[in-house]
């Protein structure tokens, strides 16, 4: 399998590294300066990884290094994921594979270069959420299940849940889940947020449970171990059953469930997921926050079951664990919205995602897939917004969007403005889920207060399979995104054409 081609793009990271300061993660600043005349004048490189090979989900820039959590599915729809860090002309550094039995969920780099990373031991009934600290060259320097909280008020719980709500356990994982157990440096220590079913006896041990809870847990990094510094209650106890033809390609079936983290330069910690009528009601018992009546027939505010139309909330920390509050929130005028990445900054946070605007008639401006024809598709655009972490309250917001659909999964905040990675150039049937034409990768620079948006494509041919981007980051005025290449469409795997469901792996470098 040819080597992701990473070498230009570090060699301008290693050059850079000696002055910049440490890595950072979403909660604070990314150094980019220099991105918008990348994205204006910059060379814009792809490669590819063909199918069955490792793709890539996530990225994150330190010094010389470039470290991608990867995923595979085979021709039976087995699925492996694996943490690797390549340097200069992409050798490779280091290969940290899942052990049978393991799900990686979720990675995240300190300033000194160790990074930790949250493990789910799928075969434990309960306490199966798993960190491993890592040092700069992948050894394995401690591992501990995420430990049971003992710091959680007692206010937090309500009445509806035991004294240890958290069972550390989540639902089956395929290639591409995004995990429940999310990771976020705070310097050398550590911020987790994860979903987990409510850990009580269960009348049916053969039936799964169904009955959720979110939490979320500051751990300060003691040199051979985590310890919990303030753990908080996100949700109490809820339900999110997303409906079973959503197509799962982009991942919009995972997006209402798992949790969204976030930490700010100032410490405080945010915590992102869809808004449905359960967890808002669960909000309201416990925090008496929104009024319960905003539960049931607010507009910000969606079914457990629902994918297309997935209204945002947001619970802010301080970085001592008090609680801010939580604030919801979906675009003006859209039929169909979701979330799928955020990023905070000293009392801003900025989301993206993607929507489907309503016309001035109130209805969709379906376009046609080729001149002529009567099918008629939704025009989803790349979405992008700033909002105040205090209030909620929109700052400003971007559309980014081509002649088809559109969308973005990851964003980081860059001092040159919002950088997001997703897809661009797919068609998705008005009358369902499904896609009908594949995506190829997208890029987009919205600089500040929205003004101006830069979109940066590759010309790959995405008819017939998805060329998509799921990470992106950024340092010194580069930028490098991974995602899959040649991945199926939604009915890619109908009567049993396993080997369809198979993808390989795309690398794009601006700089």
């Amino acid at each position: 399998m040819k080597p992701v081609r990473l070498g230009a793009l570090l060699c301008v990271l290693m050059s850079a590294c000696q002055d910049m300061e440490a890595p950072c993660e979403q909660g604070c600043t990314v150094p980019a300066s220099g991105l918008s005349h990348v994205f204006g004048q910059g060379t814009l490189t792809h490669d590819v990884n063909p199918r069955t090979g490792w793709g890539g989900l996530k990225v994150r820039l330190s010094g010389g290094t470039a470290h991608v959590l990867e995923t595979t599915r085979d021709e039976q729809l087995g699925s492996k994921r694996r943490l690797v860090a390549r340097s200069l002309a992409s050798q490779v550094l280091w290969t940290l594979e899942e052990a049978p039995g393991e799900h990686f969920s979720d990675f995240t780099v300190h300033p000194s270069g160790e990074l930790t990373l949250g493990v789910e031991r799928t075969g434990a009934e309960r306490g199966g959420y798993d960190l491993v600290r890592l040092s700069p060259g992948g050894d394995v320097l401690a591992r501990q299940p995420v430990p049971q909280p003992e710091t959680l008020p007692a206010g937090d719980l309500g009445t509806g849940l035991p004294p240890r709500p958290f069972r550390m356990k989540s639902r089956p994982a395929h290639a591409l889940t995004d995990g429940w157990l999310r990771t976020e440096a705070r310097g050398e220590d550590v911020v987790v947020a994860f979903l987990s079913f409510v850990d009580e006896p269960q009348e049916r041990p053969d039936i799964p449970p169904k009955d959720l809870v979110s939490g979320v847990m500051a751990l300060r990094w003691l040199e051979s171990r985590y310890a919990e510094q303030w753990t908080r209650l996100v949700d109490g106890r809820h339900r999110v059953e997303p409906v079973a033809w959503a197509y799962d390609e982009f991942r919009w079936r995972e997006a209402p469930q798992r949790p969204l983290l976030a930490v700010s330069g100032d410490g405080a910690v945010v915590v992102g997921r869809t808004w449905n009528t359960l967890r808002c009601l669960a909000s309201s018992d416990i925090f008496q926050a929104p009024p319960r009546m905003d539960c049931l027939i607010g507009e910000d505010v969606t079914s457990p079951m629902d994918t297309e139309h997935q209204p945002f909330a947001f619970t802010s920390f301080t970085a001592t664990g008090e609680r801010e509050g939580t604030h919801s929130f979906q675009p003006e005028g859209v039929a169909e919205f979701v979330v799928f990445d955020l990023a905070a900054r000293g009392g801003e946070l900025a989301i993206a995602g993607t929507a489907v605007r309503l016309d001035a008639s109130g209805g969709i401006d379906y376009y046609p897939p080729f001149p002529g024809s009567d099918v008629r598709m939704a025009p989803y655009d790349g979405y992008v917004a700033v909002l105040s972490r205090g209030t909620g309250a929109l700052r400003y917001e971007r559309y980014v969007g081509g002649e088809r659909a559109d969308h973005f999964s990851a964003l980081r905040w860059t001092d040159d403005g919002l950088l997001a990675a997703g897809a661009t150039g797919w068609d998705r049937w008005s009358g369902g889920m499904s896609i009908s034409r594949g995506a190829g990768p997208l890029l987009a620079l919205v600089t500040a207060e929205g003004s101006t948006a830069r979109m940066r494509t590759v010309p790959m041919d995405g008819s017939q399979r998805h060329f998509h981007l799921l990470g992106v980051d950024a340092r010194d005025g580069a930028v490098v995104a991974v995602g899959l290449a040649e991945a199926p469409m939604t009915h890619a795997g109908d009567g049993g054409q396993w080997a369809n469901m198979t993808f390989g792996g795309l690398t794009v470098e601006l700089r």
